[in-house]
């Protein structure tokens, strides 16, 4: 679904905002030059420029480095600015600051930052940030930025009284460094639109966006996926314990002699609830006499340790109850590991006591205390980001697997991000946690779905403890 926009306001948006568009990078990681690359029938600079012109922009700034003299001609024929980064090999911090420097001289209120890596931000989604500064009457230095199902996008609106203060920067931890000391502030908006947090820095990036385009700049429908399906989450069973409570996010421990016991359990449950299936597909025939799905292909599992070995014991226990499904599916039941199905990364906090975190950084563990869904320190992941990573794993496995029942082991915040959104919310609503070592089973009926996923406690995030929170996401 599309945000709307009121096309009214083009000469106020061109009068109060600008835009600076990063052009310069090496684009070593996307071996080919990335603003020329074409994107839904135009390069990946013209439609940005052309985009920002149709959002009501008329200054807009292009940051040219690497490859400049192949942008002279679209430069020209847009009629835009340029701001040649003689520096910039250095990173993108310089090109950051090379565009606000030369755009700065319009004396505009604000700049809307896009990189040329990011294509498909649109015109709804430029004037949806705009608007949105505009309405705040006392956020004049805020920073906002555009977001999808709360994961950070672009553009970045970086409010002239900032640029300052970016220009007198020495780069050390980039813009970010920047940002996060007004991260209470900055104004996050949702925009419906997953376009906006889409790269190319990669040529996996770049095929995902063609992709992406080609399909109508939309991704399948969860409840088209899941249909006839059986969701089973699987959460790993106990870990070995430490001595003091610990962040545990993708800091990889093994299971406990109590954790191997659950996933034994477990995978004697999970054989009992495929009896049905797995006689369906031997018979050739389901009970209403059609014929039946594959009861299972193969068990998804997150590639941490906890949760391979209880996936991996999960495996075991369904083939010694059902020797008839490896003659039919050419092996027994195996495992597939999938990256996507990790726990949230805790950056530099990952695999260290909560007391020793709290200590050396009260300002973050206290923001994070504040808005956990939102908050990452430097190379970690917020749980929206986790979210996203998640939600595409779970697409990619329900796209390519055509069995009855589909077993995935993971972490707990994977599976509130997984089962939350299946049934229509998102990782930041309400949820009945699962047990180390128990399961969620998601049948393919929205009626039944009802009945067996929630509980009578329902829980929110921000009214617990930080220890208690820290306690589910393992």
């Amino acid at each position: 679904m599309r945000i709307g926009y009121n096309r009214d306001k083009s000469e106020e948006y061109g009068a109060r905002f600008g835009a600076v568009i990063l052009a310069a990078g090496l684009s070593s990681r996307m071996k080919d030059f990335k603003p020329l690359l074409p994107v839904d029938g135009r390069t990946a600079i013209e439609g940005l420029i052309e985009t920002a012109k149709a959002a009501g922009l008329t200054d807009i700034t292009v940051v040219t480095g690497h490859g400049r003299e192949q942008l002279s001609q679209a430069l020209l024929q847009h009629r835009v600015n340029e701001a040649f980064n003689e520096d910039y090999e250095s990173g993108m911090f310089s090109s950051i600051q090379a565009g606000l420097e030369k755009a700065w001289q319009s004396g505009k209120e604000g700049y809307l930052l896009m990189p040329v890596d990011c294509p498909l931000i649109s015109i709804s989604v430029m004037r949806a940030v705009m608007d949105r500064v505009m309405e705040d009457s006392e956020g004049q230095n805020a920073f906002a930025v555009a977001v999808f199902e709360g994961k950070k996008g672009h553009p970045l609106y970086i409010p002239a009284g900032r640029i300052d203060e970016i220009l007198s920067s020495d780069g050390r931890g980039g813009l970010a460094a920047i940002t996060d000391r007004y991260a209470d502030t900055m104004l996050r908006v949702e925009t419906g639109e997953e376009g906006c947090i889409l790269d190319m820095d990669t040529p996996e990036g770049y095929e995902d966006i063609r992709k992406f385009v080609a399909k109508g700049f939309a991704r399948e429908k969860l409840e088209l996926l899941t249909a006839r399906k059986r969701i089973i989450l699987v959460r790993h069973g106990e870990t070995r314990q430490h001595e003091e409570p610990m962040f545990i996010g993708q800091y990889d421990v093994p299971l406990s002699d109590e954790g191997r016991a659950q996933a034994v359990k477990l995978g004697q449950e999970i054989a009992g609830l495929m009896a049905e299936d797995v006689e369906a597909e031997l018979l050739g025939m389901d009970k209403f006499g059609k014929e039946p799905m594959p009861a299972i292909e193969r068990i998804y599992s997150s590639d941490l340790v906890r949760a391979k070995e209880t996936a991996e014991i999960i495996a075991e226990e369904i083939n010694k109850a059902y020797p008839q499904l490896a003659e039919m599916a050419g092996g027994p039941i195996g495992v597939r590991y999938n990256e996507g199905l990790r726990e949230i990364s805790l950056g530099d906090w990952d695999g260290h006591p909560i007391r020793g975190v709290s200590e050396k950084y009260p300002e973050e563990y206290e923001r994070r205390g504040r808005d956990i869904y939102s908050f990452k320190m430097r190379g970690a992941e917020s749980f929206y980001d986790m979210q996203y990573r998640a939600l595409d794993a779970l697409r990619g496995i329900l796209r390519n697997d055509d069995a009855k029942d589909i077993i995935i082991v993971a972490h707990s915040g994977v599976i509130r991000a997984l089962e939350n959104n299946i049934l229509g919310k998102r990782v930041d609503d309400e949820w009945d946690p699962v047990e180390k070592g128990g399961l969620r089973m998601l049948e393919p009926f929205p009626e039944k779905q009802n009945e067996k996923v929630h509980g009578d406690k329902p829980m929110n995030m921000n009214d617990m403890t930080m220890e208690a929170v820290l306690e589910m996401y393992e």
